[in-house]
């Protein structure tokens, strides 16, 4: 990993960049915390949003609609764990929106003592809202491609002993999202994957935190971990989550920390595997 990161400011002259404006973009958790400010930094640099959430936020949306009246804000509730809903909902996106060039998808919650919840939301919900988007997407399905940032967290990367279920997830999705990154699909379909690992960040994962761990007789040690580790805020994820979006860098994995983006080498640890077709 870079140790310098790389600023959301930070001008690359050899990579284009990515123009919003005009875009159709998919938030996923986009009610509150860091896909609220995704959604709000969409929106603020040209594009169309559509958020999907189970959480009401209407005091938000409305400042959303009032502060960008000649783009399209759709707000749709609707659970990320419910696979035929997600469908019908991104086929309700299209029909609005005619195509679909970005999705970020944050929907997540953290409650490792409901363990089916944590599974179906965390880790199905990203995989429900990603295949959906994907016919609206593809270029051999008459999309336009485009570019799928799905989000997990650097305790899917390095284990963190107080969470193994929620850490569990984030370390499926990046083996997921790296999956769909092969370039063999995205040369068909023209579709870029791209996972996010953010540090600690202050949402409202941390309320209660220590009620929703499996081993409460950890939580002396969870609240000494929780007080050391380097914060940040949604806002600040939100512009580097933007700044990914721009680098348009297929398979790429990052983590958020700090206010900065550091891509990640992941090397083959499995030498046996077959040679790729």
């Amino acid at each position: 990993m870079n140790p310098q990161g790389i600023s959301p400011s930070t001008k690359n002259t050899s990579q284009s960049k990515m123009s919003f404006r005009g875009k159709n973009a998919v938030v996923t958790g986009g009610a509150g915390g860091i896909g609220l400010q995704v959604s709000k930094q969409l929106l603020a640099a040209g594009a169309a949003v559509a958020i999907i959430d189970l959480q009401d936020n209407l005091e938000e949306f409305v400042k959303l609609r009032a502060a960008h009246p000649t783009q399209s804000v759709m707000i749709i509730k609707m659970d990320v764990a419910n696979k035929k809903g997600v469908e019908a909902t991104y086929e309700e996106i299209a029909k609005t929106f005619g195509n679909i060039d970005i999705v970020v998808n944050v929907a997540g919650i953290f409650n490792d003592k409901d363990v089916q919840r944590t599974l179906l939301v965390n880790l199905g919900g990203i995989i429900n809202s990603t295949l959906s988007a994907l016919p609206y997407m593809d270029k051999a399905n008459g999309g336009k491609g485009g570019i799928i940032v799905n989000m997990s967290s650097v305790v899917g990367l390095d284990p963190m002993f107080i969470i193994p279920i929620y850490g569990a997830t984030k370390a499926g999705i990046i083996n997921f999202t790296r999956c769909l990154a092969n370039e063999k699909f995205y040369q068909r379909s023209g579709i870029r994957f791209v996972t996010v690992c953010p540090g600690a960040t202050m949402t409202d994962m941390f309320t209660n935190f220590t009620e929703k761990i499996i081993f409460p007789e950890t939580s002396d040690e969870t609240y000494r971990i929780l007080d050391r580790l380097n914060k940040q805020s949604a806002a600040d994820v939100s512009r580097c989550i933007l700044n990914v979006l721009e680098k348009d860098k297929n398979g790429a994995v990052y983590v958020i920390e700090g206010k900065r983006i550091f891509p990640l080498d992941l090397k083959p640890q499995w030498t046996g595997k077959e040679q790729a077709l």
